[in-house]
């Protein structure tokens, strides 16, 4: 992977994350008094896969439930350092999180609606428009390609690019509001553009 493309996705964690996540996961480590690979098995991820991640070759995790797992363990730090959670309680903490399964999170640790057995999320179109058109650009590129492409279209065709990189590499929320922002509906009584 080229020095760019890792660069690329260690903005996008520190856009929604924070830092990158080669950090955060280093200082959790100490905080915690974990190894990376007791930090994996906490989050549900193989170690190789954590440090892919933290060594921005990959720009986020894309296991949901590890994804929230991650979310919750960055609460508790944050919790730990504030003082609300006791020194004596830590390791009850972590291992509830490891215990943890949250489905029904993307990626980022944002709630989606649960699929009902026919694959839809429960009435709610746009979710599931946004969640296929995601699935779609995801299954052709990493969010690296997905934002270069976006930046390319930027002058030309500056809606198409925020379409890719909202609904391409956003977080979910973002691509479903655009998504209400911008497709005609059909009780709306037009076509084509929003």
């Amino acid at each position: 992977m080229d020095h760019a493309t890792t660069k690329r996705n260690q903005e996008l964690q520190r856009q929604w994350y924070g830092a990158p996540l080669g950090e955060l996961c280093r200082d959790l480590c100490g905080l915690f008094g974990v190894t990376q690979s007791g930090l994996a098995e906490i989050l549900g991820v193989s170690p190789a896969m954590l440090s892919l991640v933290m060594r921005g070759q990959r720009a986020r995790i894309a296991n949901p439930d590890a994804a929230a797992r991650l979310s919750a363990v960055l609460h508790l730090a944050h919790d730990v350092r504030a003082g609300t959670v006791p020194p004596g309680e830590v390791a009850d903490a972590l291992a509830a999180i490891r215990a943890n399964r949250t489905p029904g999170q993307d990626s980022l640790g944002a709630a989606v609606t649960q699929p009902s057995p026919a694959g839809e999320p429960e009435g709610d179109g746009d979710l599931s428009f946004a969640l296929r058109l995601r699935d779609l650009f995801n299954a052709r590129a990493g969010a690296a390609e997905i934002l270069e492409a976006a930046a390319l279209l930027d002058g030309p065709h500056p809606g198409l690019a925020e379409i890719l990189r909202t609904c391409g590499a956003g977080r979910t929320d973002e691509a479903v509001d655009l998504v209400r922002r911008l497709a005609p509906r059909p009780e709306d009584g037009r076509r084509g553009r929003g």
